[in-house]
């Protein structure tokens, strides 16, 4: 038994020097009787130096709390050793007690903890960087757990998203997936991206706010793991770009108006020569292709130079202006293309048009302008401001060309003026 209880102790002393921990015994009198080398380590005594003297003036622990210890206690002390260094210990004593009940001396086991209580100190102040960050920092930070609850949020996010505090955040959104996203489609696919891929990227998204208006956000997230490795969720971070947006909107805008006014004509507003050379070489190439005959327009305001001298520039450009409205009005398939040619000359682009569609067409302007009932009292064929035209008709093959048509088109309108103006004059392709 006496053998048995010796392993046990010496076992029990081998542990408590692995460990670095300070082992101190004292008799009934206080005085030292077992000092360990951890003792030695972080008292700064060694054992020759502290038998028989006192325990209460070696450790930090008075002499009242060693006589009246009747179970174990525990103290956090600061220490200053022998050698001058300040240490914070965790310190353990307990009464030795024979099988009688007799108390016969003091325990001690003591641990320095300074390392310890540093990295808590530099762990607490990190936190408090972080929070202090977090808290001034202009994007949105957020964790989102697994159930899809916010439980954390800064300042920056809760703004964002209409909220009064960080804290009304984590109260009220519960389902981040649904609440917090103001399309679903994106809502799924940013989810997917985070549990699948594990993070998300400059993923540009609306995020509802609590009033159910947006906002336009950057967002950012990476999974998050808890201590077991398992993933317990993702942090987030959402940067506002709604200004950005506005701007790119803006220009966006601004950018289609200066290509509106690139091709459209700025006194009639119909499309100017511009447009109507792209527009024509484009549906050539398209009828060529489906072999489709297609139609072109020329027609030109009879004695406008009369007209302008007659009336002056200011009458002159409101008559183009009525002109080309009437013309434009005379179209109706939204494939159809009226456009100033040049000066007072207009083009209408008829596309999947056979020559007799392109005739009724043509008359059909050249009546609706005369009936516009314009005067002009220099004019040799009416009294009204009238329009000589040409019409022409293609199927697109290798052998003619969009030129071709234009230069078929002038012919006829060149023929209606010879013939004495205010008239249509057709022209066709022969395999028309």
């Amino acid at each position: 038994m006496e053998y048995k209880l010796i392993d046990r102790i010496l076992a029990l002393s081998n542990l408590v020097g692995h460990a670095n921990l300070a082992y101190v015994e004292a008799d009934s009198h206080l005085r030292i009787a077992s000092w360990n080398q951890g003792a030695q380590t972080l008292f700064g005594y060694s054992e020759d130096e502290t038998m028989g003297e006192p325990l209460s003036k070696l450790i930090p622990i008075s002499e009242k709390a060693l006589l009246t210890c009747t179970k174990t206690q525990l103290l956090n002390r600061a220490h200053v050793n022998n050698k001058g260094k300040k240490i914070q210990c965790d310190i353990f004593y307990t009464p030795i007690m024979n099988f009688k009940g007799e108390k016969l001396g003091v325990a001690v086991l003591a641990k320095d903890i300074s390392k310890r209580l540093k990295d808590k100190a530099s762990l607490i102040e990190q936190e408090q960087v972080l929070s202090d960050i977090s808290g001034f920092a202009p994007i949105g930070i957020y964790h989102v757990n697994l159930d899809g609850e916010i439980t954390s949020a800064n300042p920056e996010f809760a703004w964002m998203m209409g909220y009064e505090t960080a804290d009304a955040v984590t109260e009220q959104i519960t389902d981040f997936a649904t609440q917090a996203f103001y399309d679903v489609e994106k809502a799924e696919e940013f989810m997917f991206g985070v549990y699948e891929a594990e993070e998300v990227t400059r993923f540009r998204c609306r995020l509802k706010r609590k009033d159910n208006s947006f906002v336009w956000t950057l967002c950012y997230a990476k999974i998050t793991w808890n201590a077991s490795g398992r993933i317990n969720g993702f942090n987030g971070f959402s940067i506002d770009i709604s200004e950005t947006v506005r701007a790119e909107e803006g220009l966006k805008n601004a950018n289609k108006r200066l290509q509106m006014l690139s091709v459209v004509d700025g006194l009639t507003q119909v499309p100017n020569r511009r447009k109507f050379d792209e527009y024509l070489a484009s549906e050539w190439k398209r009828h060529y292709r489906n072999q489709h005959p297609m139609s072109l327009i020329m027609c030109d305001i009879d004695f406008f130079k009369l007209y302008n001298d007659n009336y002056g520039h200011q009458a002159g450009d409101d008559c183009l202006k009525k002109v080309a409205m009437a013309v434009k009005n005379c179209v109706h398939r939204s494939t159809d293309l009226v456009a100033r040619y040049g000066g007072e000359e207009f083009a209408v682009v008829l596309p999947n048009t056979d020559a007799k569609g392109a005739m009724i067409v043509c008359e059909k302007v050249r009546t609706v302008v005369e009936n516009l009932h314009l005067e002009h009292k220099k004019s040799t064929v009416c009294d009204y401001v009238t329009l000589s035209l040409g019409v022409a008709t293609m199927l697109p093959d290798d052998n003619n060309s969009a030129d071709g048509l234009v230069g078929l088109a002038d012919e006829g309108l060149y023929e209606a003026k010879e013939n004495g103006r205010n008239q249509s004059i057709q022209k066709s392709d022969p395999v028309i």
